[in-house]
C-alpha cells in the first residue's frame, strides 16, 4: 500500500505519496524506525530505536528491527557520524537492498 511522504508535501495530485516497494518507500520506513522511540506504539512496542540524540544508535537493534518489521530489505551498511554530537546531531547513513520474497 502506498504511503504519504514524510515530511508531508504536495504535488500535482495532492499529497505526495511513495509507491509501495520503491527504494524511497523503504528509505522512509527505515528512517522513521530510527526516529521512533521503542514503546511509542502500543501494538508494536518493540518497533523503533533508542533516540540517537542522547545515546548512540544501537546498530544491532536497528538491523534486528529492520529484519523483523521490514523483511523485504536487507541492511548492507550502516554508518554513524558523531562529529556533531556536541550539538546533539548525528548523521546516520544506511544502505540496503530489496530482497525478493
Amino acid at each position: 500500500m502506498d504511503c504519504i511522504a514524510f515530511p508531508v508535501r504536495f504535488d500535482s495530485t495532492g499529497l505526495r505519496k511513495l509507491q509501495d516497494g520503491s527504494s524511497e518507500y523503504y528509505t522512509q520506513l527505515l528512517s522513521v524506525s530510527i526516529l521512533t522511540e521503542p514503546f511509542t506504539h502500543p501494538f508494536t512496542p518493540t518497533f523503533g530505536a533508542n533516540d540517537p540524540s542522547f545515546t548512540n544508535l544501537d546498530k544491532g537493534l536497528f538491523v534486528l528491527n529492520a529484519a523483523k518489521f521490514v523483511p523485504e530489505v536487507r541492511i548492507i551498511d550502516l554508518l554513524i557520524d558523531d562529529s556533531g554530537a556536541e550539538a546533539g546531531k548525528s548523521k546516520i547513513n544506511f544502505s540496503f537492498e530489496i530482497v525478493q520474497t
